[in-house]
């Protein structure tokens, strides 16, 4: 079985470390991006399983980032928010996780990449 591709969108480069390192811990492989401008590339060169976007990012952003992953990646889109998400979802392969611990975040992108066969 391949190992499924995580691509981090975030601004905060300690952040992304420590999500890579995590996630890769995991087994995941790992793409990071610090704009979200190189999306559709990253989307076109790896076999994305989940689009995660960071705490860093606004809430227009976050929107703008979902907006574009589901345009150029067939794969669910998870928002990290540090509190409650200010928005109700309109799109079912969008997900918020809004919890601090490394073991929740894990377990929320474990569920999500649990219910997909890419």
């Amino acid at each position: 079985m391949d190992k499924k591709t995580v691509l981090v969108v975030s601004r905060h480069p300690h952040l992304s470390d420590v999500r890579k390192k995590v996630l890769e811990q995991a087994g995941y492989e790992v793409v990071s991006i610090s704009e979200p401008e190189p999306l559709e590339k990253s989307c076109q060169d790896h076999k994305i399983s989940l689009v995660l976007v960071g705490y860093s990012l606004t809430p227009a952003e976050k929107r703008r980032v979902a907006a574009e992953a589901m345009k150029f990646c067939a794969c669910p889109i998870l928002e990290l928010w540090d509190r409650e998400p200010p928005r109700v979802r309109i799109d079912n392969r969008i997900f918020d996780h809004y919890s601090l611990t490394a073991e929740d975040f894990l377990d929320t992108v474990n569920t999500i990449l649990s219910g997909i066969s890419r």
